[in-house]
């Protein structure tokens, strides 16, 4: 069965996350990874945890969730990351802040991230990015800390080839969402030909970037087979491997 290897539920509210969770197994669905970007989603999904093993959680602060107590948030993320599969989603979001008005706030994202890394290192976890318009910069910083590369995935991947490059000849991880589906899918479907079927998971990053053919509903982990089917198109494979293989790299990524 698929598993969704980056989604977000907080929007369903507690009782709502509960019903969809105990009914993964009639959607056809292994289980899911999700995201706790900020504090209060760490406390959403960790009793929910608890009470769903198929439910794995990564816990970080993500770049535009970053606030004013900072460190103190990073404090308490400690509290969490002993039940976590990975650090995460973490990383830099530099889109429309390339003037002079917001270079503080690009450092403090940069060193948010860093110290975020440092953290995952220390728990000897691995960690999931969010990129936009920071390539350059996040590869730096990995550089920089001298992190495991076998031990990042790269979230709703749309860098470019070159990008692609580096990352997979690094050992590293990339996630597809449902931008491959879409009629502008950018570098996408380049990136995917490219990549080892290893090295390749497949999203939602619901409820946002709902795939083809729903394209302006929300989006829902249930969709997630629309891009293993297309990831499957790209490869030349058929839709149970990519199934089976996306699967497959995600318990071996996360470790379960």
């Amino acid at each position: 069965m698929l598993i969704d290897a980056h989604c977000h539920l907080d929007h369903l509210g507690m009782t709502g996350a509960s019903i969809f969770l105990s009914k993964l197994a009639e959607k056809n669905l292994e289980g899911l990874v999700v995201a706790g970007t900020r504090s209060r989603d760490w406390k959403f999904y960790a009793p929910l945890a608890e009470q769903f093993p198929s439910l794995h959680v990564c816990y970080g602060i993500h770049p535009l969730e970053i606030s004013e107590h900072w460190e103190q948030d990073l404090e308490q993320l400690r509290m969490f990351l002993p039940k976590a599969v990975a650090v995460g989603e973490i990383g830099l979001d530099f889109h429309g802040m390339f003037d002079r008005a917001h270079i503080s706030e690009m450092k403090r994202q940069m060193k948010v991230f860093e110290r975020q890394l440092r953290i995952a290192q220390f728990y000897q976890l691995p960690v999931v990015i969010h990129c936009r318009d920071a390539f350059f910069a996040i590869q730096e910083i990995l550089l920089y800390t001298k992190f495991d590369l076998h031990r990042v995935m790269f979230h709703c991947f749309v860098e470019d080839v070159e990008a692609a490059r580096w990352i997979l000849s690094n050992g590293g991880i990339v996630s597809y969402s449902g931008v491959l589906t879409f009629k502008k899918f950018g570098d996408t479907h380049d990136t995917a030909a490219l990549a080892d079927l290893s090295q390749v998971v497949v999203e939602t990053d619901s409820p946002y970037l709902t795939p083809s053919p729903f394209r302006g509903e929300q989006n829902s982990p249930d969709y997630v087979r629309y891009v293993a089917e297309k990831l499957a198109e790209i490869k030349n494979i058929s839709y149970e491997d990519c199934v089976a293989a996306t699967a497959q790299n995600t318990r071996r990524f996360f470790g379960f």
